[in-house]
């Protein structure tokens, strides 16, 4: 049997998330200490969320994945959607480069599960923009990896990965629908 959680440990552990995304994004591996003193929270609220780091980084990602998915699912109907997913999908990667670097410890059959289920999310918005030929004919769902694989090397060796993005978007699509 699940129980649902109150409401006050719902509202908990999305302001941890929300405070460890915080750190990300200003380029900081976020410790559990210091999640709690962004929030105000007790370390052993954090704690009875998330038992370490990585388990809070995890559910980030999952998090954002979640989303991703949901936004597929509202667009479903647009055939262009694809290309702002999928920009969507690389800003992350540039913004949240420490969460990124420690997915890429992880386990590979969790780092396999996170790519699996990225790929799913991106599926449907992927063969409708094929269809409508703004997509590359050429072009398969499993190449979405090396280009963010691409991406990742520019992130890691670039002062501003993100001009990287137009390029890479550029290579996939075509100029005008045909």
């Amino acid at each position: 049997m699940i129980v649902p959680r109150r409401s006050d440990a719902l509202r908990n552990r999305a302001a941890i998330i929300r405070a460890a995304e915080e750190l990300v994004v200003r380029g900081t591996i976020p410790s559990l200490a210091r999640v709690a003193r962004l929030t105000g929270l007790g370390q052993a609220t954090v704690y009875r969320h998330f038992s370490d780091r990585r388990t809070l980084l995890l559910a980030m990602a999952r998090e954002h994945l979640a989303l991703l998915a949901e936004a597929a699912d509202r667009n479903a109907h647009d055939p262009a959607a694809f290309r702002a997913l999928l920009a969507a999908v690389m800003a992350y990667q540039v913004s949240m480069r420490p969460l990124v670097d420690e997915l890429r410890r992880v386990p590979e059959p969790d780092q396999r599960g996170h790519v699996r289920r990225l790929l799913d999310a991106l599926r449907g918005p992927f063969a409708r923009s094929q269809e409508a030929g703004h997509l590359r004919h050429d072009v398969v769902l499993n190449d979405i990896v090396v280009v963010l694989t691409m991406l990742q090397a520019a992130v890691d060796s670039t002062p501003d990965p993100g001009r990287a993005i137009p390029v890479l978007l550029d290579g996939l699509f075509h100029q005008e629908p045909r």
